[in-house]
């Protein structure tokens, strides 16, 4: 495979996951081994694993018909197969947004959901879990002539009616044209499923469509783009930005790619149009370099970030080994961008985030052992004293202790009481962000706005939306808001009466959660009122209504249920194996008492044996150290050892 920067980081990306993945496994072994694997701790390694398994990098191409946008993906990520992978016959364009990508659960193949599914009453979540609404066709890498036939498919178009036209709301397509008969694209979503190297390093690739393409599928294309981690944008060198070009990058990259973005990349392709043999090459590169420059400040994107590239030339060079004129045709200044600016700026992210999730599970578990460590020096002090007392003071500090082991038996009833009232809080808590309950209102809306009679009964019909919807966070953060109270006083009892020395738990906020929301309503208030709503079919509204705005209030709702769920299930656990290991140690301190009081000769080896268990302690804070260490990057060289020994 030809090696570029692209497939270089991706490399390094996959085997540090890979080494991630092994350690956290070993970790969880050992961590249950020396009893300080808990409920929070685990699941805690568990989501720090899963969000590893998860993470993919999605380069998008986007930009008008007929710049190439195909063979800049051929070119880039493909060449190594020796042939054309995605079709790029003259006249024939792809026609509907392309996922690539590698499923190895799945054999190789291509999906694609026919455009005839824009009828249907269902979420493209719902469409795409739906295997029967998909046409599949299988894909024989072993065989590229048959391979590259059965992806022309993606290029497929179908005249209809202008009357079916407008049901399958297409009539964008036309630009406005008033004709008997409207050329429509056959497909909405295609789907290329093949065991790449690239893609099984976790590479995802999205292809679009031209303008006329991607405002027939506005909502998803919006959707797909704003989760892309970087985006080229193609141009045809020759052309210049044009008025198309100009609505693409004002309607769909430059909302996807919302503040400072390092991840984005413009592209003059067809470079090779201004290759002129009656010109040297320098004055070919200065008319290139500023061709680049107009571009930039047209869009206004930074200089760097605009790159003149032929596909078609890096294509053919990489097939036939031209080094000479793979370097002319300027795509590996471009790969190099992508790997070290785009992909590297993702693999920082990505590690932060696994830095702090790590240091956070680290930080707990330190604490659960120094605390361990506190109880057996405090133990191995009192035993010592114990040894020099008489019989009738042993028996005084017998009495004592046994009376905070009681007071302390009261304090975990009290404990386990409020442990109660805060569970009951939490599922009130869930319950007003239950994404069921939810789509239980949304179909009661969804009816509501079928069977409006009027505009503003229409109009009513929507506003109810987030009438429900603000209600519900309104209950959820006053239950968030008890649950927060109850910790803060469990912990502070805990920390003044035992000297529980527990960090502060994290607490959850759903204001990131409300303002996603509020945004969102202000979009939704601004379609309501819209004067396109008026004359809209009815069914059109609605179901417009639920692709662009009902669809992202679910993943909103969803994503605050799911962390609601985590923290609810997990934050309570620190400070519940906290309150068993103190009742423990209480328990053997009054043990270690009573075995003093009756027998002197015993005291010795308890506190030899105490010594020892202080010494594993103190190995564990060691191993501790040495993997976060690892897992956080501070030893890219050393080779963590967790052993059975600690």
């Amino acid at each position: 495979m030809y090696e570029t920067a692209i497939s270089r980081q991706l490399s390094a990306l996959c085997a540090w996951q890979n080494s991630q993945l092994l350690l956290l496994d070993q970790l969880q072994s050992w961590l249950r081994q020396q009893t300080l694997l808990t409920a929070e701790s685990d699941q805690a390694l568990q989501h720090t694993a899963n969000a590893l398994r998860r993470q993919r990098l999605t380069i998008a191409v986007t930009g008008d018909t007929a710049c190439g946008k195909t063979e800049l993906l051929n070119a880039l990520f493909f060449a190594d197969l020796g042939y054309r992978l995605l079709p790029t016959d003259a006249g024939r364009t792809t026609m509907c947004l392309t996922e690539i990508f590698h499923d190895p659960d799945q054999p190789a193949q291509l999906r694609l959901l026919p455009i005839e599914t824009r009828t249907r009453d269902l979420s493209m979540k719902e469409l795409r879990q739906q295997t029967s609404h998909w046409q599949v066709f299988p894909l024989p890498m072993d065989h590229p002539e048959t391979l590259t036939s059965t992806l022309r498919k993606l290029s497929e178009r179908r005249l209809l009616d202008r009357d079916d036209a407008a049901e399958l709301g297409a009539l964008a397509d036309q630009d406005g044209a008033v004709t008997d008969r409207i050329s429509v694209p056959r497909w909405r979503l295609a789907q290329i499923n093949i065991p790449h190297p690239l893609l099984t390093q976790g590479l995802c690739l999205l292809d679009t469509p031209g303008l006329h393409g991607l405002e027939t599928e506005s909502e998803l294309a919006d959707e797909l783009l704003s989760a892309a981690h970087a985006i080229m944008f193609a141009i045809g060198t020759e052309t210049g930005v044009t008025q198309y070009d100009m609505k693409i990058w004002q309607r769909y990259v430059r909302r996807a790619a919302q503040g400072d973005r390092t991840d984005l990349a413009v592209v003059l392709n067809k470079s090779d149009s201004l290759w002129d043999r009656l010109q040297s090459p320098q004055d070919v590169t200065h008319a290139l370099l500023a061709r680049c420059g107009d571009t930039a400040e047209t869009l206004g994107a930074d200089s760097d970030q605009v790159f003149a590239v032929s596909a078609y030339k890096a294509l053919l060079a990489q097939v036939r080994g031209d080094g000479t004129l793979q370097a002319r045709s300027g795509l590996d200044g471009l790969a190099q961008h992508l790997g070290e600016t785009v992909i590297g700026h993702h693999v920082a992210l990505m590690h932060l985030d696994h830095v702090q999730h790590v240091r956070q599970t680290f930080d707990t578990l330190e604490t659960i052992v120094r605390s361990r460590i506190e109880h057996n020096d405090r133990q191995r002090r009192e035993l010592l004293d114990l040894a020099s007392r008489s019989d009738a003071a042993i028996q005084r500090i017998v009495h004592s202790t046994r009376n905070e082991l009681d007071h302390y038996a009261t304090c975990i009833k009290t404990y386990r009481h409020d442990l109660h009232r805060f569970q009951r809080h939490a599922r009130r808590l869930l319950e007003a962000l239950d994404p069921e309950t939810l789509e239980h209102s949304l179909t009661q809306l969804h009816a509501g706005m079928v069977s409006a009679w009027t505009t503003n009964g229409l109009r009513d019909a929507m506003r109810t939306l987030f009438d429900e919807i603000n209600a519900r966070l309104a209950r959820a953060g006053r239950h968030a808001r008890l649950m927060r109270r109850q910790l803060r006083t469990a912990y502070q009892h805990f920390a003044n009466e035992h000297q529980y020395s527990l960090p502060p738990p994290v607490m959850l906020s759903l204001v990131c959660y409300q303002v996603e929301l509020s945004l969102l309503e202000r979009e939704a208030e601004i379609f309501r009122n819209s004067p396109r709503t008026t004359w809209m079919e009815q069914h059109l509204v609605t179901k417009r209504y639920f692709d662009t705005i009902v669809v992202r209030v679910r993943r909103i709702i969803g994503t605050a249920h799911t962390a609601a769920r985590h923290w609810a299930e997990s934050v309570t656990a620190p400070l519940s194996t906290e309150t068993d290991a103190y009742r423990e140690t209480l328990t053997r301190q009054l043990a270690d008492l009573q075995t003093t009081a009756d027998s002197r000769q015993t005291v010795q080896r308890r506190i030899d044996a105490l010594r020892r268990e202080g010494t594993r302690l103190q190995a564990q804070i060691g191993t501790l150290h040495r993997v976060s260490e690892v897992l956080t990057g501070n030893e890219h060289h050393r080779q963590a050892h967790i052993g059975s020994r600690s």
